[in-house]
């Protein structure tokens, strides 16, 4: 059989590697003479070690290989070809100043770094060398601890997320984000301390967030963007309207007061096309209060209701119910059952069954069930 792909023009080879952890992109150059040195000139560098051994010699040992693993792939490569992402999944109690260095020489040796994506342990520290990359356009740090931070200056950046990121002065740090990074179109903030930012500056160009604690971020911030991700979103908030939302996720409770908390959201989010929605779990099984008018996303815009978790509740069913009978236009309405509900064929069979008999406004409307994973 023909060897099609090696006569592939080398950028498109190296552009095909560059979606592999470094370490497969390795072991390629075996394959023949042309690709023997071709990983020099892949512009990513993705690095991942398991630290769940509980034998932590070993798990020093393999953490010690990896960064000189690294730092080898750093001295390797051609030097004039552009390395554009990094990837460190590393989450460890060892080695911290020699994780941080290593950091801080692929931020020198990459003149044009655009995407930089750790995952470390804790306690480890960022350098601050990384809020002044201003060749960033992708910044995804989780479970890491930034070190002298004095200032942000990401002028290009395009996505920020961060997920336990453990910062010294967590609002101080959050607002210098914000306001070192106005380019952001793609925010996520979780598991962060439980503080609310006083002081903040617009985002114009966001697009997309992804919020786990609503009381971080004023939702002023991410009131024009078109999908919108978040565990809670509280009443007291809802001072105004998401007029460009189309995308919405966002769990809720089985109470009277949680339904209508539900029914004032959608009344402020007049385009709403596409629902994502978990129902808390509930002792009681309340009879949910039907408003007298249909909120105008739900009739005239809804296209996509997707029910995460379903258990079957009767909660869940009038609100599914409620759906199916007033969204005009839905084409989609997707059940996510609970995994001991799906494995359980007879009990599958009474959803499907009970919920296919609802009556739906729109012809359209197809229904979907699938496994919760």
């Amino acid at each position: 059989m023909a060897d099609i792909i090696s006569n592939f023009p080398d950028s498109i080879l190296c552009y095909i590697l560059s979606f592999l952890p470094t370490k497969q992109v390795v072991t390629t150059s075996i394959l023949s003479m042309h690709w023997n040195l071709l990983w020099r000139s892949v512009p990513s560098l993705d690095f991942d070690v398991d630290t769940m051994s509980i034998d932590y010699d070993k798990e020093k040992e393999g953490i010690s290989r990896l960064l000189l693993s690294v730092n080898s792939f750093l001295r390797g490569r051609d030097m004039d070809q552009l390395l554009h992402r990094f990837r460190l999944r590393c989450p460890c109690l060892y080695n911290q100043n020699s994780i941080e260095t290593c950091i801080e020489d692929v931020l020198r040796k990459s003149a044009r770094l655009q995407h930089l994506d750790l995952d470390l342990g804790f306690v480890t520290a960022v350098p601050s060398v990384v809020f002044i990359c201003k060749t960033l356009v992708v910044l995804k740090l989780a479970f890491v601890s930034p070190k002298n931070v004095s200032f942000v200056d990401l002028p290009l950046l395009k996505i920020l997320h961060l997920n336990s990121v453990s910062f010294l002065d967590c609002e101080y740090l959050l607002q210098q984000f914000l306001s070192g990074s106005p380019n952001i179109e793609d925010l996520e903030v979780e598991t962060f301390n439980n503080f609310t930012i006083k002081e903040f500056h617009s985002l114009p160009k966001l697009v997309r967030a992804k919020i786990d604690a609503p009381a971080v971020l004023p939702l002023e911030i991410i009131k024009n963007v078109e999908v919108f991700v978040t565990n809670r979103i509280y009443n007291q908030d809802l001072v105004f309207d998401f007029q460009n939302l189309v995308q919405l996720e966002f769990v809720t409770w089985e109470d009277s007061e949680g339904w209508l908390d539900v029914l004032k959201v959608f009344r402020h989010c007049p385009k709403l096309q596409t629902l994502f929605i978990r129902i808390k779990d509930d002792e009681e099984d309340p009879v949910l209060p039907y408003p007298l008018t249909v909120p105008t996303c739900i009739s005239l815009h809804l296209k996509t209701c997707c029910l995460q978790y379903y258990r079957g509740s009767e909660f869940e069913f009038q609100f599914a119910e409620y759906i199916m009978l007033n969204a005009n236009y839905l084409r989609t309405m997707k059940f996510l059952i609970r995994s001991d509900d799906y494995s359980n064929l007879l009990r599958r069979h009474d959803m499907i069954r009970d919920l296919s008999s609802c009556s739906k406004s729109s012809d359209a409307c197809t229904l979907s069930f699938e496994k919760y994973v």
